[in-house]
C-alpha cells in the first residue's frame, strides 16, 4: 500500500513521468515481462482449483508490476541520492545487524548454545530469513567496495574499511553458501580491478588479500558452524536422488533437496499434462505436498510442531514458474532475466552488473517471487541503480 501511494504521488506530481517509462529503453523490456508474468497468475485463475489460493498469488505478485513501475516514473532518483540513500541503506543494515548480535548474545548467556550466532537463528530477532538478508548485505558490500574503486567512498576511510570487514563477518555468520561464494568471486574479481587500477596502493591490496585467504582458510579448514554447511553438501550421497521412495528418517541436504525438485515437478506436469500452461500458482503448493507424502518423505508428527517437508516450494524459482506457470510461464521469466542482463550490458556498471549477476544466481536456490520480500528484492535494486546511472527520467517544470 506504501508502494502504491508513492508511485501515485509521483503521477500526480510529474505527469509525464509515466508516458516515459514506455519510450525504448531497456526498461520498458523489463516491465514487459513483469506486467506478462502478472497476466499469467491472472489467467491461472481460470482454471485453478484453489481460487483462494489463486488470489493470494496474485496478490503477491502484485509487487511485480508496482515496484518497478515505481521505480521507473521516480523523477529523484539521480546518481546523488543513489549514493546517499545507499550510504544510509549501510547504515541501517549496520544497526540491524547489531541488534542481531546483541539478541544473540543475550540469549547466549542464558542457553550457551553457540548456534545462536549462526544462520537462522541470528537473524530471528528481526524474524528475517537469513538467505535473504544476505543479499541485503551483499548489496551494500558491493555498494562500499565499487565506491572505493570508482574514488567516491560515502564514509571516511577508517570507518568505512570498519564497515566493510564488520559486514563481510557477518555475511560469513549467515551462512548462507550461494551468497558467501559469490562474495569470494566477487572480492577476488574486485582485487585484481583494485590493482590494475591503483598501483600505488598494490602493497596494501596484497596485505589485505592475504589476511582474506588466511582467514578464509581457517574458516573453512575447521569444522564449525559455517564449514559444516559445506561439508555437509559433500559428504551427502546423491544417489539418494534417483529412489522412488524414501524413509521418513532420511534427511536431504540442500543440494539433494533442490535435486528432487527438478525431478518432481516433471513427474507433476507430465502426470497432469500441463507442461505448456502449469498446474496454476493456486494449486501448485498442494499438488507438491502430495508429491511428497506419495515419496513418504517426513511430514511431521503428531501432537508436535512442524510439518517436515510439506509447504515447502522448489527453492527454485526457474523450476517454481514452471510449475505454475508451464513453459509459457518460464519463457516470461527468461525474458525477465535477459532484460536484466542487457540493463547490466547497457549501464556499463560493475555495481549494477554484480547486484543483477547475484539476483539472476539466487533464482536457482530461492523461488524469489512467492514473497512480497524476495519480490521487492528482485526488482527493487537493479531498476534503483541502473535509473540513478542513466537518468532516463526528468522532472516537468
Amino acid at each position: 500500500m506504501s508502494i502504491v501511494a508513492i508511485f501515485l504521488a509521483e503521477v500526480i506530481l510529474n505527469k509525464s513521468a509515466l508516458p516515459s517509462v514506455f519510450k525504448k529503453n531497456i526498461q520498458h523490456l523489463f516491465l514487459a515481462g513483469c506486467f506478462l508474468l502478472f497476466l499469467l497468475q491472472v489467467i491461472a485463475l481460470l482454471y485453478t482449483k484453489d481460487m483462494q489460493g489463486g488470489w493470494s498469488n496474485v496478490r503477491i505478485k502484485t509487487g511485480m508490476l508496482i515496484t518497478p513501475l515505481t521505480i521507473c516514473v521516480s523523477p529523484y532518483i539521480t546518481a546523488k541520492t543513489r549514493k546517499k540513500l545507499l550510504s544510509h541503506y549501510c547504515l541501517v543494515l549496520i544497526l540491524a545487524t547489531f541488534y542481531c548480535l546483541f539478541a544473540a548474545i543475550a540469549h547466549y548467556m542464558k542457553s550457551h548454545d553457540s548456534s545462536l550466532f549462526f544462520y537462522h537463528s541470528l537473524v530471528k530477532p528481526l524474524n528475517q530469513h537469513a538467505v535473504y538478508f544476505s543479499v541485503l548485505v551483499m548489496v551494500g558490500l558491493i555498494f562500499l567496495l565499487e565506491s572505493v574503486t570508482e574514488g567516491d567512498p560515502p564514509f571516511p576511510r577508517s570507518l568505512h574499511i570498519s564497515l566493510t570487514v564488520y559486514l563481510s563477518i557477518f555475511l560469513l555468520l549467515l551462512s548462507s553458501k550461494l551468497v558467501i561464494l559469490f562474495y569470494l568471486a566477487y572480492l577476488l574479481s574486485w582485487f585484481i580491478r583494485f590493482l590494475q587500477n591503483n598501483r600505488m596502493k598494490k602493497r596494501v591490496a596484497v596485505v589485505f588479500l592475504t589476511f582474506s585467504i588466511i582467514v578464509v582458510i581457517l574458516v573453512f579448514s575447521v569444522r564449525n558452524p559455517i564449514s559444516n554447511r559445506f561439508y555437509e553438501i559433500i559428504e551427502g550421497d546423491i544417489k539418494i536422488v534417483t529412489q522412488d521412495s524414501f524413509k521418513k528418517s532420511d534427511y536431504f541436504n540442500g543440494l539433494q533437496f533442490r535435486l528432487l525438485q527438478w525431478k518432481f515437478v516433471s513427474e507433476i506436469l507430465t502426470e497432469n499434462k500441463r507442461w505448456l500452461i502449469g498446474v496454476s500458482p493456486g494449486d501448485a503448493q498442494s499438488i507438491l505436498d502430495e508429491k511428497y507424502l506419495s515419496k513418504n518423505m517426513y511430514s511431521g508428527e503428531p501432537g508436535r510442531d512442524g510439518r517436515g517437508y510439506l509447504i515447502y516450494n522448489t527453492h527454485n524459482q526457474f523450476l517454481q514458474t514452471v510449475l505454475q506457470n508451464g513453459i509459457i510461464g518460464l519463457v516470461v521469466l527468461l525474458l525477465i532475466c535477459v532484460s536484466l542482463l542487457k540493463m547490466a550490458s547497457q549501464n556499463r556498471s560493475r555495481h549494477a552488473s554484480f547486484i543483477i549477476l547475484l539476483l539472476l544466481v539466487w533464482l536457482f536456490t530461492e523461488a524469489a517471487f512467492e514473497t512480497q520480500y524476495g519480490i521487492m528484492i528482485f526488482t527493487f535494486f537493479p531498476l534503483f541503480i541502473f535509473t540513478s546511472k542513466a537518468g532516463f527520467i526528468t522532472v516537468t517544470k
